[in-house]
């Protein structure tokens, strides 16, 4: 029986996702069997501000605050499924506990089976977003191809640029930015821009290279104060 999980091999698909994986500003890891970091990308350690060193081959329930009895329940959806939206109460490092909104996509990597995790919002107890998470809704049929422009819009999402620069980049107007990250949204069923770069790194569509020109976005989220020195 043929894998149902999409797997990354040495194509312009694996090193568009290895590209887009580390240079996003949105925080993502990928997970092992056991729920145990295996990758982080900067902007999840600038976010967090966790050690990478601290992160990786430690477990991701640790951080996690709310219902973590039910954490095993929720992996065996996962497994299952292939993919996973929820929402945790989660410690950043500075003591603050944030009210997080994820995704979660079963990938295979080189051969080895894995939990891709994108933090699609990320808010303080009292309603201030971290993390945006405005919402759009999804109209049209799931799965449709997105259009060469629409690929280069939603890779510059996926590396974390707002409306303003990828109108700049590709020298369009905003509106017609919004119209391409909403119509991928429809064709992809994503309800957010990060919900869309779940699904864009985990269905592997975006192999385009980016627009001659186009530099890596200015990160756009802001972490909360930390109350360590230095």
């Amino acid at each position: 029986m043929a894998d149902p999980f999409p797997e990354l091999e040495a194509t312009d698909a694996a090193l568009s996702f290895w590209s887009i994986f580390e240079h996003s500003r949105i925080p993502m890891a990928l997970l092992d069997r056991e729920r145990r970091y295996v990758r982080v990308n900067d902007a999840l350690v600038n976010f967090w501000e966790y050690p990478r060193s601290q992160l990786l081959g430690s477990r991701a329930d640790s951080m996690v605050v709310d219902e973590r009895d039910g954490i095993p329940d929720r992996w065996e959806q996962l497994v299952r499924s292939g993919q996973l939206y929820g929402q945790r109460i989660v410690e950043h490092a500075c003591g603050t506990q944030l009210h997080v909104t994820y995704a979660a996509h079963v990938i295979t990597v080189g051969g080895n089976r894995q939990v891709l995790v994108v933090t699609l919002s990320a808010r303080l107890p009292h309603g201030g977003e971290l993390i945006g998470s405005s919402q759009v809704e999804s109209a049209g049929p799931h799965g449709s191809k997105l259009t060469p422009r629409e690929r280069q819009v939603v890779r510059l999402v996926a590396l974390g640029a707002n409306t303003r620069r990828i109108a700049t980049e590709l020298s369009l107007s905003p509106e017609t930015v919004r119209s391409h990250v909403r119509n991928a949204m429809s064709k992809t069923g994503a309800h957010t821009r990060a919900h869309l770069v779940a699904l864009v790194l985990s269905d592997g569509p975006v192999t385009d290279p980016p627009a001659p020109g186009v530099s890596s976005p200015v990160p756009t989220f802001t972490a909360p104060a930390s109350r360590r020195s230095g």
